[in-house]
């Protein structure tokens, strides 16, 4: 009877056994089974991540920063309202940028002012010019700074210290200077005018070199330049016209997308952002060799709210390097968003 029981327990116990453990070739089978999934799962999410990539990331912002001292050394300008207190950004409505430093109007403090990128500070600029809206600013090359003054029919002109440098004025050429902007290569000062929508030409003297007005716009309300060239936006016509930098009529293109087109910037990549007034959002064009090499719809961002990359008054754009700056007006504050020119390959541009 004993032997009979661990006969019997042997056998079942050689029946479980072989159920629990499968042979050989079935557990390389189920490997490589999981394997696959495993590898197409992969696959998948990298796809996904590639769909998901847009051309501007939302990466931070600006509303404030401890007030700072000017650059190289320089003491805090005493003359300041603001003193060493933290300093709140009210009503930014146009901005510059170059290297470390961002140059920004704001109409509400009715000042200048230099935000250090390395320090976080925001150090008052140019102290007795009062900003009031409708002025633009740019940075050139060689750190001095132009700001245009509609009011008194000229651009000033500063030195990197905030030092005043002789205005730009071209009597009977400039009535309402609206946009400033310094060719990379030569140096020339280029001004959009809006009363006689026209450009006027400067050397870096402030001496007037050409005027021309480009016959294919209807009204200039912003200019800047960029790898094709020089970028108009035309309100009236809601297009924006580029121009060869001897004010050569090149090509025309967002009549089909642009309601009230406001602010302009160019990267170094030929991706041209927009603002557009109607509804808060920046459009974005990029060259597709899809579309006979033409600068088309790529993409668009915004809408009037407060959460970062939505906006409330663009009141100016600045691409430098690979970063976008917004000056989200009616929201007190300065987005800063991250620029990638590779993404959105060919199958993935929006109309």
């Amino acid at each position: 009877m004993v032997n009979f029981s661990f006969c019997n327990a042997k056998w079942l116990g050689n029946q479980f056994k072989s159920a629990v453990q499968p042979k050989p070739r079935y557990c390389v089978q189920l490997i490589s089974i999981m394997a696959a999934i495993l590898l197409a799962g992969c696959a998948i999410d990298s796809r996904e991540q590639v769909t998901r990539r847009e051309i501007l990331q939302p990466w931070t912002e600006i509303t404030g920063a401890q007030a700072g001292s000017l650059p190289r050394g320089l003491p805090a300008q005493t003359n300041s309202p603001f003193g060493s207190a933290y300093i709140t950004l009210r009503r930014p409505t146009s901005i510059s940028g170059r290297g470390n430093d961002i140059y920004l109007l704001d109409a509400g403090l009715r000042h200048i002012f230099r935000y250090d990128n390395f320090q976080q500070t925001l150090a008052p600029f140019a102290t007795t010019l009062p900003v009031v809206a409708g002025m633009n600013i740019h940075v050139a090359p060689d750190m001095s700074v132009y700001v245009t003054d509609p009011a008194h029919e000229q651009v000033l002109h500063f030195n990197w210290d905030g030092t005043p440098l002789p205005p730009l004025v071209s009597r009977g050429n400039m009535a309402h200077p609206v946009s400033v902007a310094v060719d990379e290569h030569n140096g020339q000062v280029l001004v959009a005018d809006s009363l006689f929508d026209r450009i006027i030409v400067f050397d870096s003297l402030g001496m007037t070199l050409s005027v021309f007005k480009p016959q294919q716009t209807l009204s200039i309300a912003a200019m800047a330049t960029g790898p094709d060239g020089i970028y108009v936006v035309d309100r009236l016509a809601k297009r924006i016209v580029v121009l060869g930098m001897n004010g050569i009529f090149r090509y025309a293109f967002g009549a089909d997308a642009l309601s009230e087109p406001g602010a302009i910037a160019v990267s170094r990549d030929n991706i041209v952002f927009i603002s557009d007034d109607f509804d808060n959002t920046i459009r974005i064009y990029r060259r597709h060799s899809a579309n006979g090499n033409n600068l088309v719809l790529a993409d668009k961002i915004g809408g009037g709210q407060i959460a970062m990359d939505s906006f409330n008054g663009i009141g100016g754009l600045a691409a430098v390097d690979d970063q976008l700056y917004v000056a989200d007006s009616l929201n007190s504050r300065v987005q800063i968003m991250l620029i990638d020119p590779h993404a959105r390959d060919a199958g993935k541009i929006r109309k």
